[in-house]
């Protein structure tokens, strides 16, 4: 059953107070501020450009303008909405005072808030303790709640590409391929890419991250596809790579390289798993068969409100994978100058393996 209510103007996620205010309780802390919109819109439920969240125990408040008064009243459950008029800071000293409230600690987002924001921090709560956390942690496994929009945003993706591939010609610049692809995802209800979408063609497959650009597609040409649809504020993601007419000997076995990794990979995903050992499996592969000087990246990453998450899984991750968490798997074989090809599953990790979002085929597609 979804956990799901609504406001005017769409469809809301239940917000995540509850673990933060548990995480709270967990580590002692007294009180938590929010100022990015990716942990507002998780904690709170707010989705616009301007607030900042007080989080106690037992109280939650965020503070905005009334721009987005209404808005906030409507998303924010168990959250008290106040209008500021002077500053955001002068406000919470008056919800302190008001309330009785007094802080000795307050959790922060040092990762994102900047220098300017933390002087007035310090400067409107002098005696309070400000602690830097990162709570992407929070965020790492997932609520059925967001588990069910993701597959609907992996949905779209694959939908959007099955509807590009009839469109593609030879002759098209990446450019092209690239605006047809997201103007399929956004006739299917997304809101926009999850990134900048890679359209990598012909010696251009050979970067990772090759942004689509006036390269012609042609004839014979490796053709990297990386995107993703963005619904109800979250991401999918996947990869996908064809040729341009008939398939080389050698972009057969390439891709035959790393089609075996990413399917390793895949299969070693479950609860339990570190990061560090899904990405060994990818990398140990690629390495047996003697590329694996040229895959150069890690293996994969979280997915969710935001594209790159928790957990990561790479050479040097410390994540652990646990039940409902979503993790990329992507490896990749990139000859320099010459020819590269990406692979990529977006995966829901479960107790004993995993449910693979991304429902699209990965056989080698020759697209004549």
């Amino acid at each position: 059953m979804l956990l799901l209510y609504r406001f005017e103007g769409g469809l809301s996620l239940m917000n995540g107070l509850k673990r933060a205010q548990d995480y709270l309780h967990t580590n002692t802390y007294d009180s938590m501020l929010l100022i990015s919109p990716t942990n507002l819109r998780y904690f709170t439920g707010f989705t616009g450009t301007t607030a900042v969240a007080l989080l106690l125990k037992d109280k939650a408040f965020i503070v905005t303008d009334g721009r987005y008064t209404q808005q906030a009243k409507s998303q924010c459950e168990n959250v008290e909405v106040i209008q500021y008029t002077d500053t955001v800071w002068i406000t919470i000293q008056d919800i302190l005072k008001q309330h009785a409230i007094s802080l000795k600690n307050c959790v922060f987002e040092g990762n994102y808030v900047p220098y300017d924001t933390c002087m007035k921090m310090h400067n409107a709560l002098p005696d309070v303790e400000f602690i830097s956390v990162d709570l992407a942690e929070l965020r790492a496994v997932k609520r059925e709640d967001e588990l069910a929009i993701m597959r609907k945003a992996a949905q779209i993706a694959d939908e959007a590409y099955a509807a590009m591939l009839p469109q593609l010609r030879v002759g098209m610049t990446e450019r092209e391929a690239k605006i047809i692809l997201e103007v399929e995802m956004l006739k299917r209800g997304s809101t926009e890419p999850s990134f900048s979408t890679i359209v990598a063609s012909g010696h251009r497959s050979s970067l990772p991250h090759g942004r689509a650009s006036d390269k012609v597609i042609e004839a014979g040409d490796f053709v990297t596809f990386d995107f993703g649809a963005v619904y109800e504020g979250y991401h999918s993601d996947m990869t996908r790579t064809i040729v341009m007419g008939t398939a080389s000997e050698a972009q057969k076995k390439l891709y035959d390289i790393v089609l075996r990794a990413q399917v390793k990979g895949v299969e070693a995903v479950k609860a339990g798993v570190t990061g560090k050992e899904i990405d060994a499996v990818c990398r140990d592969s690629i390495t047996a068969d003697g590329y694996g000087q040229y895959f150069d990246h890690g293996t994969g990453h979280g997915v969710g409100l935001d594209i790159h998450e928790l957990p990561v899984a790479s050479k040097t991750s410390s994540s652990t994978l646990e039940e409902h968490m979503i993790v990329t798997v992507e490896p990749g074989v990139y000859l320099p100058g010459e020819m590269g090809l990406r692979i990529e599953d977006s995966v829901i990790v479960t107790k004993n393996g995993c449910e693979i979002i991304t429902k699209t085929s990965k056989d080698l597609l020759e697209l004549k």
